[in-house]
């Protein structure tokens, strides 16, 4: 009982942190937000600039930045995925042991009496 219950533990770890690993991280930054943005940036400057152009660039910018912002938080989700994976086997180990060690305490006090 005790290690089925282990296993269902780990096996709905693993489905969760599939499902975060895979889905899409909300990370972005609204088109409103970026057209803002560029509005006052460009009502700070004093310089003639085509605004449908800064608006490209920042837009492809921007894209960039998500691209690679979705890129480290897969590989945060991996560490923690390896990092509890290792401690759930470690516990698992532990239990096995620990289980061992009970069936010898039993058969020595059996062996006692």
């Amino acid at each position: 009982m005790f290690q089925s219950s282990w296993i269902i533990a780990l096996i709905i770890f693993v489905v969760a942190l599939g499902g975060l690993f895979f889905s899409e991280v909300p990370i972005s930054i609204t088109q409103d937000e970026v057209f803002a943005a560029i509005d006052d940036a460009i009502a700070e400057t004093a310089v003639q600039v085509d605004e449908t152009e800064v608006q490209q660039v920042v837009e492809k910018a921007l894209k960039k930045l998500e691209d690679r912002q979705k890129r480290r938080l897969k590989f945060l989700a991996s560490a923690y995925f390896v990092i509890w994976l290792i401690f759930i086997l470690y516990a698992l180990r532990l239990a096995k042991n620990q289980g061992e060690l009970q069936k010898r305490l039993d058969r020595l006090a059996k062996n006692d009496e």
